[in-house]
């Protein structure tokens, strides 16, 4: 293949991926407005300024698009823990995670309800929403271990216990936060940290 046909595929290829997304984001813009209920394949099309052709290039139905929104809040949550959990000051890292954790939790807002709703009739949506609430509590019950065992913290309950706490609390109280003004925001997120620091047991 000539570097000029191998610029086009490229191209091509990025095009696709970036019209994905941004179907994706228009989905995500309707959903968090209207409801699963009031949403509609017209509505979405509109959003992202396509026809419908274009959207079912991509997605067979309404369904099918939530189930990818999903999955994309999914791995939203699950990329939340890295920052924090990969470093080497638990005060830092601990407080890394947290910021990215409530990111997360607050962009998500409705759509992390409209999973576990859809989840009670969708096995494949309730799978997805126990993956999120299973797969970041699991991650930081495990770095809470690791930081005992290193005697960076001394948890006042057992690891999982301290890791259900704050990471519900965090995600239920960012969602409610979601329209605060960035000063409230942050104030906040000190609170947060004040807590989960002691409930590790931070020096």
């Amino acid at each position: 293949m000539t570097s000029s046909a191998w610029s086009v595929r490229v191209a091509r290829e990025r095009s696709h991926t970036d019209r994905h997304r941004d179907l994706l984001d228009a989905a995500a813009r309707v959903f968090t407005a209207r409801g699963y209920a009031g949403t509609t394949v017209a509505a979405i099309t509109a959003e992202a300024g396509v026809a419908r052709a274009t959207l079912y290039v991509y997605f067979a139905s309404k369904e099918e698009i939530f189930h990818a929104l999903a999955a994309r809040v999914r791995d939203d949550f699950i990329a939340a823990q890295e920052p924090g959990l990969t470093g080497e000051d638990p005060r830092k890292t601990l407080r890394a995670t947290i910021d990215a954790f409530a990111i997360a939790a607050r962009e998500a807002g409705p759509l992390l309800r409209m999973i576990e709703e859809r989840g009670a009739i969708d096995p494949a949506l309730a799978e997805l929403a126990t993956e999120i609430a299973e797969r970041p509590t699991r991650r930081f019950t495990r770095w809470i271990e690791r930081q005992r065992r290193a005697a960076a913290v001394s948890p006042v309950a057992d690891p999982r216990v301290v890791a259900e706490t704050v990471g519900y609390a965090l995600a239920r109280g960012a969602l409610e936060r979601r329209d605060a003004d960035p000063a409230a925001w942050d104030e906040y997120l000190r609170s947060v940290y004040t807590i989960a620091e002691t409930l590790l047991g931070m020096p």
